[in-house]
């Protein structure tokens, strides 16, 4: 799906007028609000719900594929995979502001996915290298965890619980 066409089907979605349209003052983050990562347009959409209208975009690395927010719901931690060139950053956006403050590389751990925000930390998985690394906001520190030894270390289980 092109970019235009991306954008016109989240507008549709969303019962704006135009897919392109800005706001020439910026909106405030509502405090409920839809995140929308556009993985061809390298961008995060920040969008009011009662409002049906996207409020900010913030520019992320390429190719981002998962987010997971803060818990006071301050900042977005977006894993940029990247597209034909593997990614390895993580962009740290603050919701209220707006902006991407710091884009965090996180090698050597590549194609980061799956993230989870648990004690201040952001865990995320990284596909290449079968592992679950750790980044820190308070010190900017990158860790390897442990390996998960499995093909397609791609995105945290959301649950543990069984359905039957």
């Amino acid at each position: 799906m092109n970019r235009t066409r991306t954008l016109s089907v989240l507008a549709a979605v969303l019962g704006a007028a135009s897919a392109g349209a800005h706001a020439p003052t910026p909106i405030p983050t509502p405090a409920v609000a839809l995140l929308v990562l556009n993985k061809e347009d390298a961008s995060l959409a920040i969008v009011d719900p009662s409002r049906r209208q996207v409020v900010g975009r913030v520019p992320t690395g390429e190719g981002p594929h998962e987010m997971a927010v803060s818990r006071d719901g301050t900042l977005a931690f977006v894993a940029n995979y990247g597209a034909r060139t593997p990614g390895s950053t993580l962009s740290v956006i603050d919701l209220v502001a707006q902006k991407e403050l710091r884009r965090v590389d996180v090698k050597p751990l590549v194609r980061p996915h799956g993230l989870a925000v648990a004690d201040g930390k952001v865990f995320f998985t990284s596909e290449t290298e079968k592992m679950i690394g750790q980044y820190d906001p308070v010190t900017g520190a990158i860790a390897p965890v442990f390996r998960t030894g499995q093909e397609g270390t791609h995105i945290p289980p959301r649950s543990t619980s069984s359905r039957r």
